[in-house]
């Protein structure tokens, strides 16, 4: 199952290419013109085997209006994050912010997106819970970014009629 090939081939990248691939990742995040005019960014706080989008978190969001998402039953919720003095373990083990949610997602104008696998055209497989899949729809007006390392790219995906695709993929292939 590419799901299981793919978090093999995480388990085994040295932590020196997690960290390169992660910096080269958000150099090219930073260098986009969509990022540098935006002022509302979705994130989340990533897990151990993916980019570590902590560092840009931290570097960015008092610049920028951010929001990374809450697991609230099989939905999430989309908070105003306000530093990490502000984030508690919460579903799954991950850090996630404290406050109350936004219910208009307008506003949100660039989003980073995780996934297990993409392809360069903009498709991506989750880890199967479908959250993204049902947020997604609801940032009408967000330049959708999906972001992974290299080995997460692949040439073909399952697409189902649900599926949105995103705006841009971005991984180290270098």
């Amino acid at each position: 199952m590419l799901r299981d090939r793919i978090k093999s081939e995480k388990k085994t990248m040295a932590q020196e290419q997690r960290a390169t691939e992660s910096a080269n990742v958000f150099y090219a995040i930073e260098s986009l013109p969509e990022f540098k005019n935006t002022q509302h960014v979705l994130c989340y706080w990533s897990l151990a085997d993916e980019l570590d989008t902590h560092v840009f978190v931290e570097r960015w969001f008092k610049h920028k209006l951010f929001y990374l998402p809450r697991v609230v039953g099989h939905e999430v919720e989309i908070i105003p994050y306000k530093g990490m003095d502000f984030m508690q373990k919460g579903a799954y083990g991950i850090l996630e912010p404290l406050g109350e949610a936004i219910s208009d997602l307008s506003d949100i104008t660039f989003a980073l997106i995780p996934g297990m696998a993409f392809t360069r055209d903009g498709y991506r497989m989750g880890r199967g819970g479908g959250y993204y899949d049902k947020l997604l729809p609801c940032l009408p007006n967000a330049f959708k970014v999906g972001i992974g390392y290299s080995c997460q790219l692949v040439d073909m995906l399952p697409v189902e009629e649900h599926d949105v695709k995103l705006d841009l993929v971005v991984a180290d292939n270098d």
